[in-house]
């Protein structure tokens, strides 16, 4: 849901900064001497202010040839939302506020699968079937065949999303065999599922940590389909 940028943003200084002061890096502090020369920031030709969390307005300044500009009045002109973790040192900023529980497949359908691949949606009244219950708002993959080749569906994240949450389990009026369902972010696998023949479905959440890339595979599918229903975003 959030876009994370660790630590300053090039050109962009959180707070406000003042000529001669002590100013933190990334593993200390230094002074600097900064310019103040009545900078104006325009959008669209409008003049406008920049203004921190308490409303006081924050003017720019040149330090070392850059222009500096508060990040929270910024990230507002621009029409972004900003949130700012002192613990880990950390500015988020969005563009496209994501409302907890939102589903996948609303806002990020997978751009590629493999041929075992078929999506649900509640808007279409479309479901599938796990334990004698109903879900939707996910896809199903994998072959009631023999199939050693493997599964998979692939989601462009955009790094807006930290978690994702969903029902994972062997969809009904298939035949049942042991599986496991991976997940990976990046390249790098985050979450390993144990699918058990004569399981219930499994309610998991998957760590995104905000990554590019989400990788769902079901290696070689051998009489087995598998369904991920009501699958939300954080």
């Amino acid at each position: 849901m959030k876009k994370r940028l660790q630590g300053m943003i090039a050109g962009i200084l959180i707070g406000v900064m003042f000529s001669g002061i002590a100013v933190y890096a990334a593993t200390g502090s230094k002074t600097i001497e900064a310019y103040y020369n009545n900078i104006k920031v325009y959008k669209d030709n409008v003049l406008c202010e920049l203004k921190d969390a308490n409303g006081t307005t924050i003017e720019p300044f040149i330090y070392n040839g850059t222009t500096y500009m508060p990040v929270r009045g910024t990230a507002n002109l621009a029409g972004m939302e900003v949130e700012w973790d002192g613990k880990t040192q950390s500015v988020y900023l969005w563009d496209e506020l994501v409302p907890d529980g939102t589903y996948l497949m609303d806002v990020c359908p997978p751009y590629a699968t493999s041929s075992e691949y078929e999506g649900y949606s509640s808007q279409s009244g479309k479901s599938f079937m796990m334990a004698g219950e109903k879900f939707s708002n996910g896809f199903t993959i994998g072959e009631n065949h023999w199939n050693m080749s493997d599964c998979f569906a692939l989601f462009n994240l955009n790094s807006k999303f930290s978690v994702i949450n969903l029902s994972i389990g062997l969809v009904d009026d298939n035949q049942m065999y042991d599986t496991t369902v991976c997940f990976y972010v990046d390249g790098k696998l985050v979450k390993e599922i144990d699918i058990e023949a004569d399981g219930l479905p499994k309610t998991v959440s998957i760590p995104v940590n905000y990554g590019l890339q989400l990788k769902i595979l079901v290696p070689e599918t051998n009489y087995t389909v598998i369904g991920f229903g009501n699958i939300t975003v954080e």
